[in-house]
């Protein structure tokens, strides 16, 4: 898959999550103001604690599920 084809499937991916999972525009939001060199809030800073752990679970469980190899 071309480079342009994969950011758009990822861009389109994204997109489709956060309108589904309000808890995916929060951390979408977050990374963005991360980005943009905004100081995060106490709440954002949480928020990226919390996700940094549901990386870890929800890799261990893509694994178990053997969604990834």
């Amino acid at each position: 898959m071309a480079r342009v084809d994969d950011t758009a499937y990822q861009l389109e991916n994204l997109v489709d999550a956060a309108c589904e999972y309000g808890i995916v525009m929060e951390l979408l939001t977050v990374i963005h103001e991360l980005c943009n060199r905004r100081q995060l809030l106490g709440e954002d800073n949480e928020l990226l604690n919390v996700a940094s752990v549901a990386a870890l679970l929800a890799r261990a469980q893509r694994q178990n599920l053997q969604i990834d190899s």
